[in-house]
């Protein structure tokens, strides 16, 4: 195992365990001093500019809740009722150099996963993805270009002036993670900072775990209507039911997308889950080019990085759509 791989792997592990939650008590006690760090830095330094409304979506935890595509769905629905907006995207793990508007043939390296990811999905929309060396460069590019509304991917909360709105996003199936702060579980913050620092607060999920969520939460359906090859060719649910399909996916709690299959009908085998925002390898694809399957799911955001074919299998992007209207509806508007 290359120098890489071999990262990514110990990534995946360490935030496996982080979600699940750690109960020794030295684990417990470094949580504390992360705790107190944590909620001093929620609200995170940035200059707003005038007379642009910027829009904060954050999550509770380290990974997995489905925060950027909300911010996808958010800026989309925002264009859609006429406002001019932007999307702030983050370059994890990329290179952008400056700020600049993502292009959807942009390299991984260059821009990052979410952010190519987010520009491909929003393209249609006309909503353009920002990303930059940092968080303040790119609110200052985009507001240079003229945007109204900026809505921001992984930021819950600015200081010294708030933002105009800010969003919490918790999956339903587990609000609070692994139910501490690092390294006793994934929560960012103490879950008393994280409802001070939101706005609004939504749970993403279907089903009986809507039923459960928090109580002042608005609840986010989410669900898969099928999935798009790399040449747009779609294939329904119930084709998707009757094949022999995979799950090759490089994210935080793959188990919210095995189980979000399971409820339509989808049982994926078999399943190869590599770090969050890791890069799969000749390894990591010769592996997988060994199971015999009719195709491959996987996000969207890891379908940037998988070639449109894996062996003679097609590498499929889940179509996952949220209903943000009750969510939008609690925006300021312009």
């Amino acid at each position: 195992m290359d120098r890489g791989a071999l990262v990514d792997a110990t990534r995946a592990f360490v935030a496996r365990r982080l979600e699940r939650g750690i109960t020794f008590f030295p684990a417990r006690a470094a949580a504390a001093v992360w705790a107190v760090v944590g909620a001093r830095g929620l609200a995170r330094p940035l200059r707003l500019p005038l007379k642009t409304r910027v829009i904060g979506v954050g999550s509770a935890v380290l990974g997995g809740a489905g925060k950027t595509p909300l911010a996808v769905a958010v800026a989309r629905a925002l264009a859609e009722r006429g406002e001019r907006v932007a999307l702030i995207g983050h370059a994890y793990r990329a290179s952008p150099g400056r700020a600049r508007v993502v292009a959807i043939d942009d390299a991984v390296s260059l821009v990052g996963d979410d952010a190519l990811a987010a520009a491909r999905s929003l393209a249609a929309v006309s909503v353009p993805v920002i990303v930059a060396p940092d968080r303040q460069a790119a609110v200052d590019h985009a507001a240079a270009l003229g945007f109204g509304v900026l809505v921001v991917d992984g930021l819950l909360q600015a200081t010294p002036e708030r933002l105009a709105a800010s969003v919490l996003v918790l999956d339903a199936a587990a609000p609070w993670g692994g139910g501490a702060c690092p390294p006793a579980g994934d929560l960012r913050a103490p879950r008393e900072a994280l409802l001070a620092a939101a706005d609004v607060v939504v749970a993403l999920g279907s089903g009986a775990r809507l039923a459960s969520c928090p109580p002042d939460t608005i609840a986010i359906h989410s669900r898969i209507e099928g999935a798009i090859g790399a040449r747009g060719d779609r294939w329904s649910l119930d084709e998707l039911g009757r094949r022999r399909v995979g799950l090759f996916v490089a994210i935080a709690r793959p188990g919210r997308i095995e189980a979000a299959l399971r409820d339509v009908g989808i049982d994926p085998r078999p399943v190869i889950a590599l770090g969050d925002h890791a890069i799969p390898g000749a390894r990591e694809l010769a592996r997988a080019g060994r199971f015999e399957v009719d195709a491959w799911l996987t996000t969207a955001r890891c379908a940037v990085k998988l070639p449109a074919a894996i062996g003679a299998a097609p590498v499929l992007a889940l179509d996952h759509r949220l209903d943000v209207a009750s969510l939008c509806a609690r925006l300021p508007a312009g």
